[in-house]
C-alpha cells in the first residue's frame, strides 16, 4: 500500500451558486492529488494520461461521500492509499479533510490496458513498486 499526501486551497471556480464545492469538483480534486502522486514518482504526466502512450489506466469505478460542506478559500489535505487488487488493477482511497475535519471520502479504481488494443496489461513496473511500498 502506498500512501501520498497532497494540499489544495479551493478557489472560487470550485463552488455552485450556493457557495460551496460543487458534488463532481471534489472528485476532479481527488484527481488532482493522484496527478502529482504519479509526477512525484517521476512519470511524464503528459505521456502518462495520453493515448499516444503505450499504456493507460483509465478509472472504471469511483465513488465519493460527503461528510460537511466547503468552501472557498478552504485549505484540503487529500491523504491518498493506493492499493495494488490485481497485476492489472489498483484503488486509490482518498480521505479529505479541512482543518483536521473530515469533509469527505473517495475512492477510484483503475485498469491497465494497452493503448492500441485496449486489452489489459500488467501495472508499468515502477507503478507495481509504488503500490507495494
Amino acid at each position: 500500500m502506498a500512501d501520498y499526501q497532497f494540499q489544495r486551497v479551493v478557489r472560487f471556480a470550485d463552488t455552485d451558486a450556493a457557495g460551496v464545492v460543487y458534488f463532481a469538483q471534489l472528485l476532479s480534486i481527488c484527481h488532482e492529488a493522484y496527478e502529482a502522486a504519479i509526477a512525484d514518482l517521476g512519470f511524464d504526466v503528459r505521456s502518462f494520461f495520453s493515448d499516444r502512450g503505450t499504456l493507460i489506466l483509465p478509472i472504471v469505478h469511483a465513488e465519493i461521500d460527503y461528510r460537511r460542506p466547503v468552501h472557498c478559500g478552504d485549505r484540503l489535505t487529500i491523504d491518498l492509499q493506493a492499493t495494488a487488487l490485481s497485476s492489472d488493477r489498483f484503488q486509490i482511497d482518498y480521505q479529505i479533510s479541512c482543518e483536521g475535519q473530515a469533509v469527505a471520502q473517495a475512492q477510484t479504481v483503475h485498469r491497465c490496458l494497452t493503448s492500441q488494443t485496449r486489452k489489459r496489461s500488467p501495472l508499468p513496473d515502477r507503478l507495481q513498486t509504488w503500490l507495494q511500498s
